[in-house]
């Protein structure tokens, strides 16, 4: 069952993808800093939202890593207080 959401999840993504791509085909000009050129405005929509993607990922796994730290030490605190006793 839950084989068959994750197809109908995937199903349904690549319509709203394929709808947003049909709808924002013009291109545009884009600056940044000392560049400037034209690019199709889905392809900058689906950069910037993989950018985006790709920075949360990566501070999740920031958070994550100190997260086991943190518990580590805690596991080790309390076996310890557990011998002590």
């Amino acid at each position: 069952m839950k084989e068959k959401l994750h197809y109908i999840l995937l199903l349904i993504t690549i319509l709203l993808v394929a709808g947003i791509s049909l709808a924002n085909m013009q291109s545009v000009n884009v600056s940044f800093i000392l560049f400037s050129f034209k690019l199709l405005l889905i392809i900058l929509i689906l950069v910037s939202v993989l950018l985006g993607s790709v920075t949360t990922f990566l501070i999740s796994m920031l958070k994550n890593f100190s997260l086991k730290k943190e518990l580590k030490k805690t596991k080790e605190a309390l076996k310890n207080s557990h011998t002590e006793n």
